[in-house]
């Protein structure tokens, strides 16, 4: 499929209306899973589905207060945070070294935040269009994706001397930090090329490569195909969009 295929569905999306006001960044990545999939046609399978493949083919679950098993004080601790219904990670990861100041030596990780029940309660979970030639039904499943200093480091989430997550290399961009560019223009695409293809920068690290860790693209199930796509989004928020498409394994 090719970049104008999923300009459709981009055109699709729902506003960022839809979404509880503290969300701050529109949904960067969309799970579109083929209704004909889920048991009975329910959404709640769809999401159901996604869960398990990130959970056990990813390792990327919400490890963020482990070891709390008091059910307040957990629900307390680990909310999710910026109007999302749940949230995981992969990581901490990627261990980034500083010699010469190790007080900003840190570890990486993932970071998603789904929306199921924004798009139900907007009616507003199912998409109609034409893929793999012919036209599906897809459950939507988005969530906002970012890599960043992992959560328990002192330095969390930024620090902009790194080569993996800061404002260096390509992503040496002006940035304002009163706002969401930090994000917007490094965190977040960042957070799309390592879930779907397991790669930052367009390198593979080497604690990846002596475990390979091939992201969403590297998916394989019984049941259905999983493709992924990384597409230059038409807006400023995101800039760029993953798409990733469970369909039936005949497909």
């Amino acid at each position: 499929m090719v970049d104008g295929d999923f300009r459709a569905i981009e055109d699709k999306l729902p506003p960022k209306t839809v979404f509880p006001q503290e969300m701050p960044r529109y949904p960067n990545v969309w799970f579109l899973v083929d209704r004909a999939l889920t048991l009975r046609g329910r959404y709640k399978h769809a999401v159901q589905l996604v869960v398990r493949v990130l959970e056990t083919q990813l390792q990327m679950r919400d490890t963020f207060v482990q070891g709390i098993h008091n059910h307040q004080l957990y629900h307390l601790l680990a909310e999710p945070g910026e109007g999302s219904d749940f949230q995981a990670r992969i990581g901490p990861l990627h261990h980034y070294r500083v010699k010469e100041t190790p007080e900003l030596s840190h570890s990486h990780q993932v970071h998603a935040r789904f929306y199921p029940s924004a798009l139900v309660r907007a009616k507003a979970d199912a998409i109609e269009c034409d893929l793999y030639g012919r036209p599906r039904t897809f459950f939507a499943l988005p969530a906002s994706v970012h890599y960043e200093v992992a959560t328990e480091e002192p330095t969390h989430p930024y620090v902009d001397t790194c080569t993996l997550c800061g404002i260096t290399g390509e992503y040496d961009i002006p940035i304002d930090r009163s706002g969401e560019d930090y994000c917007i223009e490094i965190h977040d695409p960042l957070g799309v090329e390592y879930l779907l293809y397991g790669t930052i920068r367009g390198s593979r690290l080497p604690e990846d490569k002596a475990q390979p860790f091939s992201g969403l693209s590297g998916v394989k199930t019984e049941e259905d195909r999983w493709s992924v796509h990384s597409v230059a989004s038409t807006t400023q928020d995101p800039k760029r969009f993953g798409f990733v498409v469970v369909t039936p394994d005949d497909t």
